[in-house]
């Protein structure tokens, strides 16, 4: 008779509640009448466990049963302490009283080595309260109603169905169910504005919300940059050590990875004059456009942000495609180089169109705008890591009308 088997059978139980017996026999990879045993030699060493036959029956504890102390090591015992210490500041989750109770019970006292503290700075009160609401709109099924700003600064108001709580890369997320969608969509929390509960329910999916990782993430660039050394300090608040590397005169050059929407904009330009963009150098080139426009603002306070509602990319991008037409093709916005350009009527090459869009003198394809959208925003998509068609299809809405052809056309 396993020892492991029987604690394991316990936890089981402890978990599921009733089990059938020849389920236990399958997960055990024993026989029927091996279980049956197991929970005799359990009843005998006064774990209250019983077996009911019938149709409905199985193997099930006693309400109320829990595991004494003694089942959990010394070292099971610290690791689960540690871990709801880790959890204890967690805005809106109460795990410090029952880390207090735990530690009661075991009768150990383990060294405040750690603290984590996940809310915003100064506003602990609000952080608090929306873990609350949604905590209780997951576990109650309901659907939560709120307004969501999006990367592109895209305002819309959503109906989701909240699945789970998601803490990655320094932000926390929700990962719910969008009615207005009919999929599982990803929802930064601090972009979630004037969240409610509302009075309808719903079964939850039984497909599982995908990995994080996989389900909204968006465009991925990799930056290679060098810093000033006064702002060393930042740098390495900002990124890893083996990221970084010290140059003769003490300037700092890095390579990392960031997701490419307004934050890493801001990022840049949080620096000021005190990083250079060494690649790649379109964000080079959109961060300089983007320094203008703030020092043109600066130059003329009355101007304020009037007539510039659009994000900070959607921006740049429509500067990009309007100012320097030899960049993108005014079609299609795929990148322009001589041996992508299409040719005019007279042979030469065109300053504006791609070859795949225009040839001769003429548009291969005669399609609206909406339609050439829709054609080409799976190729952005499969061309750009992380990004889904949807995404794609937003960034071109964006600043498709901005482009010589559909504004010739409108």
């Amino acid at each position: 008779m396993s020892q492991a088997r029987l604690f394991e059978l316990v936890y089981l139980l402890l978990e599921k509640g009733k089990v059938p017996a020849p389920e236990l026999a399958r997960r055990f990879e024993v026989s029927v009448r091996t279980i049956y045993r197991d929970v005799d030699a359990l009843s005998a060493a006064g774990v209250p466990i019983y077996a009911a036959p019938g149709r409905n029956g199985g193997v099930a504890l006693m309400d109320h049963y829990v595991l004494s102390r003694a089942a959990l090591s010394e070292e099971e015992q610290g690791q689960l302490l540690t871990a709801l210490r880790s959890l204890a500041a967690t805005p809106g989750l109460a795990a410090g009283e029952t880390l207090s109770k735990l530690s009661g019970l075991f009768r150990r006292q383990e060294p405040n080595w750690l603290e984590v503290d996940l809310s915003h700075w100064g506003d602990t009160a609000e952080d608090s309260g929306k873990f609350q609401t949604l905590k209780e709109a997951i576990l109650s099924h309901r659907v939560i109603s709120f307004t969501y700003v999006s990367s592109y600064g895209k305002a819309t108001i959503r109906r989701v169905l909240p699945v789970r709580l998601v803490f990655k890369g320094r932000a926390w997320y929700l990962q719910g169910f969008c009615l207005e969608k009919q999929a599982y969509r990803t929802f930064r929390l601090s972009r979630m504005l004037a969240l409610a509960v509302t009075g309808q329910t719903m079964a939850p999916s039984p497909t599982p919300p995908p990995n994080i990782q996989d389900s909204a993430a968006p465009s991925f660039v990799t930056l290679h940059l060098r810093f000033a050394p006064s702002v060393a300090y930042r740098v390495y608040d900002e990124l890893a050590e083996s990221q970084v590397t010290h140059l003769p005169d003490s300037s700092l050059e890095a390579t990392a990875t960031f997701p490419e929407d307004d934050w890493v904009y801001g990022f840049l330009l949080s620096f000021g004059p005190n990083v250079e963009i060494l690649s790649p150098e379109r964000v080079r080139r959109q961060v300089g456009l983007l320094a203008k426009k703030i020092w043109e603002q600066c130059e003329n306070p009355d101007a304020g942000c009037q007539g510039s509602s659009d994000t900070m990319e959607t921006s740049l991008t429509k500067e990009d495609a309007t100012m320097n037409e030899m960049i993108f093709c005014q079609s299609c916005a795929m990148p322009l180089t001589d041996d992508t350009k299409g040719t005019e009527a007279d042979g030469s090459l065109s300053p504006h169109y791609c070859k795949y869009c225009y040839d001769k003198g003429t548009f291969l394809q005669d399609m609206t705008m909406e339609e050439m959208i829709a054609f080409c925003a799976p190729h952005m998509a499969k061309a750009t890591p992380g990004m889904t068609e949807e995404q794609a299809k937003e960034r071109m809405q964006s600043f498709f009308p901005q482009l010589l052809r559909w504004k010739e056309n409108a």
